[in-house]
């Protein structure tokens, strides 16, 4: 069964936080929140990978781990998987929602970037820059913390514009 968008009050509070989130992350494909799991899949595209993916799957599994000790939060669920296309390939980060940060969504953003660099693909569509960078954090940050996820939504971009599906 279908929730309307007049039947749900958190569906404008979703859509803000999931089109904030594509807004301010260019390098996001597409956002998928499944409020029956609470889980949220990020996915990248990245192309020409030429490394191994195993020795990389640890490393960045590693570097979250030490950033959860540092901030000393207890996740449920936090993986990443790989699907292999003829062009290009596609990480899917998967999160419990619950202890989600934007500190935690902007490290894994850096070292994304720091593992594939330019083969990162990156929505670099001038529009969807943001003029007051520290401010539109805060927003993400705030709508992160206060999220209520009891709808299905899907974020992706399109043509440099953001979509979001209600599943």
């Amino acid at each position: 069964m279908a929730l309307s968008y007049h039947n749900n009050s958190s569906v404008p509070h979703m859509a803000n936080l999931l089109t904030s989130i594509l807004i301010h992350y260019p390098e996001i494909a597409t956002i998928k929140l499944d409020p029956k799991t609470q889980i949220v899949k990020f996915n990248f595209y990245i192309k020409n990978i030429s490394q191994k993916l195993k020795p990389l799957e640890k490393n960045l599994q590693q570097s979250l781990r030490t950033f959860y000790f540092l901030e000393n939060i207890d996740t449920e669920l936090s993986s990443f998987s790989f699907n292999i296309l003829e062009c290009f390939t596609i990480l899917e980060f998967q999160r419990d929602i619950h202890s989600l940060s934007q500190k935690e969504i902007t490290l894994i953003i850096a070292l994304l970037k720091e593992e594939f660099g330019v083969s990162l693909v990156t929505d670099e569509d001038d529009l969807l820059l943001v003029d007051d960078s520290v401010l539109h954090e805060e927003l993400v940050s705030y709508m992160l913390e206060n999220v209520k996820a009891n709808i299905e939504l899907i974020a992706l971009r399109d043509e440099g514009k953001v979509v979001l599906y209600n599943k």
